[in-house]
């Protein structure tokens, strides 16, 4: 970088282009706001703490939802990255509001041919079941039901997101919102699934309730469903909490489907990399019958060979 760039990042330059942001949406004009927050980053890409600036001011504006509405759906017409990620920062504070509005916007959102687009929609209908469950839960449950793979995924991390808040009342509605993503056999959707929105974060919020759910789970036959669950034990979250998950992995181990046993392979992997001291328990349990432990207890090079 070269020394005169580095002026860019500095406090100043972040007043002058949050100033300028708020002076173009106070005119009405949020395509400029929008143009204003791209220069902050490169090629396309802002970072989160500038969306998080940008989202503070468009809170403080004393804009109606009438003319939010409108800022979103004129930036919605446009095809750059910023404009629909600014599009969806504009309607987040309308989400207990104008449900409507919010819901187009996600569906939309979330079909886009933009990765961090389609972030933005998971992570809006996410605030949308924290702050409004009931109203969301609906549209939700139909989108998984019946949206394509890229819906259906942003339904999965939505429930992720939800579930940071840790109401206990909604532990089961969440747990039954993602159970028919299970036999998803999109591997998008399935990526998402098992270690991120139930590893991730089920796990540690709903512990008890997500646990009783794996044993259910893990009796299905369908190996989408089974991979879920094994890979639920290749987050932090599922070593942190290996011992209570033995036996479903002892179940699933029992499993020959390659699909299968390479779930509970890296499963037992990741719980062996994170808790070396699980070694003996894990070859205990085992019994040295199932070959997808087997290859998890050998050492990385003989693995390999």
């Amino acid at each position: 970088m070269r020394p005169h760039r580095a002026v860019r990042g500095t406090a100043a330059a972040l007043i002058d282009w949050e100033r300028a942001f708020e002076k173009a949406l106070a005119a009405g004009d949020p395509l400029a706001a929008s143009d204003i927050l791209r220069r902050t980053g490169q090629r396309g890409w802002v970072k989160k703490s500038e969306y998080s600036r940008a989202a503070a001011i468009v809170r403080d504006q004393s804009a109606s939802s009438l003319v939010r509405r409108d800022w979103a759906t004129r930036l919605l017409q446009h095809p750059r990255r910023v404009d629909k990620e600014l599009a969806a920062v504009i309607l987040r504070p309308l989400v207990t509001t104008d449900r409507p509005d919010v819901e187009r916007a996600i569906h939309r959102l979330a079909r886009d041919e933009d990765w961090e687009v389609r972030e933005a929609a998971a992570s809006l209908l996410g605030d949308g079941l924290e702050r409004a469950f009931d109203e969301y839960l609906r549209p939700a449950q139909a989108w998984i039901a019946t949206g394509d793979a890229r819906l259906r995924r942003a339904v999965v991390v939505a429930a992720k997101y939800a579930a940071r808040s840790r109401h206990p009342e909604r532990a089961d509605a969440l747990l039954d919102l993602i159970e028919p993503a299970l036999s998803d056999p999109d591997e998008y959707v399935r990526r998402n699934l098992g270690p991120f929105a139930i590893g991730d974060q089920l796990l540690r919020s709903y512990t008890d309730a997500t646990f009783a759910r794996l044993e259910r789970w893990a009796r299905d036959p369908d190996e989408n469903v089974r991979w879920n669950v094994a890979s639920v034990f290749t987050s932090a979250s599922g070593a942190k909490l290996a011992e209570r998950g033995f036996g479903i992995l002892s179940f699933l181990a029992s499993d020959t489907r390659p699909f299968v046993t390479r779930a509970v392979s890296a499963a037992v992997r990741n719980v062996l990399k994170r808790r070396p001291e699980l070694r003996d328990a894990v070859a205990e349990w085992d019994g040295g019958t199932r070959a997808a432990v087997q290859r998890a207890l050998q050492p990385a090079a003989e693995a390999s060979a």
